[in-house]
């Protein structure tokens, strides 16, 4: 891709994206064997997180990365743009796209759980472009909820996106 073309992609996006909601959901289904096999990755041995299904596991805190980003990127991925009157994806070769960063929030948050069906939900936060390497990086305040409507996490990532990729 022409630098030219990067430099306007990345002007659009900056200008664009700040502040909207990114479309439409993903979601995610927990398994009870899921979570342990997650937890034990991380050496997680407190039976709350990696005893008997019966007794009412909860999810290790850790457990958020999994459904977190992998719901972003389905989004991302799926994101369209409207751009010169032309629509576009978001994404225009997702081998650029990089992980930046994530922090959560679990404050006013209830635990997930075995069983519960997770809608991950977005809105683009500062968008900004490293003059330097035109490397696009953007902040994702992500809203996670069970099927009761109740909210489980409130994670930020950071996305970055290399140029060509935007």
């Amino acid at each position: 891709m022409e630098p030219e073309e990067v430099k306007k992609n990345a002007d659009f996006l900056v200008k664009n994206l700040a502040g909207k909601e990114v479309q439409g959901s993903a979601t995610v289904n927990v398994r009870y064997k899921t979570l342990v096999g997650f937890a034990k990755v991380y050496g997680i041995t407190d039976p709350k997180y990696v005893g008997p299904e019966e007794e009412g596991i909860i999810a290790c805190h850790a457990f958020a990365n999994n459904f977190t980003i992998k719901a972003l990127y389905k989004l991302l991925l799926g994101m369209k743009l409207i751009q010169d009157g032309i629509e576009r994806p978001f994404m225009l070769n997702v081998g650029k796209l990089l992980h930046g960063g994530q922090k959560y929030d679990w404050e006013g948050c209830v635990d997930v759980k075995p069983g519960d069906k997770l809608k991950i939900t977005a809105k683009w936060g500062k968008v900004w472009v490293v003059e330097k390497n035109m490397v696009l990086f953007a902040e994702l305040f992500v809203s996670v909820i069970n099927q009761n409507s109740e909210l489980v996490c409130k994670p930020t990532v950071i996305v970055a996106v290399r140029p060509g990729g935007y």
